[in-house]
């Protein structure tokens, strides 16, 4: 029976022991060695004592090590804490110390990284080096260093029994947050294998399915790319960083590997929509093209359409709080390239409902109304965070008398005249940006912290590729000078790559509304030259 995640690897690596599973550059793995290093991992992890609910944190690149670190630490009872490996070191060390973290799985090369967050971070016992300690020291500090390599060789390989429920918490995901620190959405067994479970045969997926996998284990599309592919018994193949941003590269990869299943965000497939070159490649083994996290530009989506005829394309919703809810399947795609494509209908055993501000449920074509989610895949909340949970995962408010929570997206909607919900736009300032799923209070709070900053704000510029700019405006404190290349320093230092504004403008004053607050329209319409109407917020 199947109720844990690495139960699905299990029953694969038993059907089909000799079936690649996962390709990562010139190496293999298949799902018996997949199933056998998991397990022995599962045992070393347990010797130095893991246990049931324990938090373990994975810091490492994308690689075959880092999906057998997910399951070992599953099997060993334990949840996963995947952290960005492009992370500052005190981004690490929070989510460390957040979640009470003793062991962290990483790569040889993250070491000094961890080194310097290593005397802040009292719970952090043991680092697992999963390519091998090789010429470091043994000793980082007071921390135990594990060398995987070793240990591998010698590990009894055993299934590890545990008195495991469904309701177990699988991995914590950690996103942006408006307080300036991150979050970390609590997600069990079971919240995950709901989805799994429907997507894999919503899609039909097959054992003959090659699926690319270019989310990294922190971004929760990566759970479509590895859950739902183990569950059938398909291959992964691990698209490298030095591949995922050259649209050249990344064609020659789904040539090379044939692949079958593409999910990503949208401005990865609008790299490769402007490649010029694009008919040149043999694109024929496609034949699902999945998207979701932000808007894809109808023109894009259109240029490759047309180099991929015989694929599939489906526009997938959902936050990482209820996994994705909602599907669209393009169909006729859009003559104005101003349009945007509907987010669709709920995936089977998932419903959406969306209310009014008066709190009526909307029915008819061009009502507006907040988006909730109800299913079993929805979160257990915020790690450590009750009082944000309890303002997001809210007892269902269409039924009241049900015990159960759902979860209140922010998100506004309208439905179209084919009961397809469209998006509209979010209630508070989270935007997103090349995929991320970003809090833009956070990015203020860190600008902000500089002594040479008074006042930071900022803005989102839409961008055709990568769905939004981030744009900074800054008023100086005026006691120090103080220059961009300072601020993006500053900014590096405290957030992940993908936060740091990409323009930072110095103001004297910032626009206001008439109700004394700073007017963020008129900050759009001075960044971009948009004509974007301002009113009283």
């Amino acid at each position: 029976m199947v109720y844990l995640l690495h139960h699905l690897l299990s029953e694969s690596a038993a059907a089909f022991p000799d079936r690649e599973a996962i390709l990562f550059k010139d190496a293999m793995m298949t799902y018996a060695q997949l199933e056998r290093d998991s397990s022995k991992l599962a045992v070393c992890l347990s010797e130095t004592g893991v246990r049931r609910g324990d938090r373990v944190g994975i810091h490492m690149n994308r690689s075959i090590d880092s999906i057998v670190g997910a399951f070992g630490i599953l099997k060993a009872g334990a949840a996963y804490v995947p952290i960005d490996p492009m992370s500052p070191a005190n981004r690490l060390g929070y989510i460390i110390n957040a979640c009470g973290i003793r062991t962290l799985l990483t790569s040889r090369e993250k070491l000094s990284n961890i080194e310097r967050i290593s005397s802040e971070s009292p719970t952090l016992g043991n680092i697992m080096v999963m390519n091998g300690v090789g010429d470091s020291s043994r000793a980082l500090g007071s921390l135990k260093l594990c060398d995987w390599k070793e240990m591998r060789e010698s590990a009894d390989y055993v299934n590890l029994i545990k008195d495991a429920v469904d309701t177990d918490l699988a991995y914590v995901l950690f996103t942006s947050g408006s307080t300036g620190n991150p979050k970390g959405v609590m997600i069990s067994h079971l919240n995950s294998l709901t989805f799994v479970n429907s997507a894999c045969d919503f899609f039909g997926i097959e054992p003959g399915d090659r699926f690319s996998n270019i989310c990294p284990l922190h971004f929760d599309m990566s759970v479509f790319d590895l859950f739902v592919a183990f569950k059938a018994g398909a291959s992964v193949a691990i698209i490298p960083e030095s591949t995922a941003t050259f649209p050249v590269k990344l064609a020659e990869f789904i040539e090379r590997n044939r692949v079958s299943v593409w999910n990503s965000v949208p401005s990865a497939l609008s790299l490769l929509a402007n490649l010029t070159t694009l008919d040149r490649y043999d694109f024929s083994s496609l034949r699902l093209v999945l998207f979701a996290g932000e808007v894809f530009p109808i023109k894009h989506l259109r240029r490759l359409r047309g180099a991929v005829p015989a694929a599939t394309f489906y526009n997938i919703y959902g936050q990482t709080e209820a996994n994705s809810s909602t599907y669209y399947r393009v169909e006729e795609i859009p003559a104005d390239d101003a349009a945007v494509l509907p987010i669709g209908k709920p995936f089977p055993n998932f419903e959406v409902f969306a209310l009014d501000e008066g709190g009526k449920q909307i029915r008819n074509e061009g009502e507006k109304g907040e988006l909730f989610v109800r299913a079993s895949s929805v979160a257990r909340g915020y790690w450590g965070d009750p009082e944000r949970t309890a303002e997001c995962f809210v007892r269902n408010p269409v039924e009241p008398h049900l015990d159960e929570k759902v979860y209140k997206t922010r998100d506004l909607v309208s439905l179209d005249s084919d009961g397809n919900y469209l998006f509209l736009g979010r209630k508070d300032h989270m935007i997103k940006s090349r995929g991320y799923r970003i809090e833009i209070g956070e990015i203020e709070t860190a600008l902000s912290a500089h002594p040479g900053v008074k006042t930071a704000v900022v803005v989102p510029i839409p961008d055709d590729l990568i769905g939004n700019r981030i744009t900074a405006v800054v008023v100086a404190s005026g006691k120090q000078a103080v220059r961009k290349e300072e601020l993006m320093k500053f900014c590096g230092e405290r957030l992940p790559k993908y936060m740091i504004p990409e323009v930072i403008e110095f103001q004297d004053v910032l626009p206001m509304t008439s109700s004394g607050k700073t007017d963020r329209k008129k900050l759009v319409q001075m960044m971009s030259g948009m004509v974007v109407p301002t009113s009283d917020q």
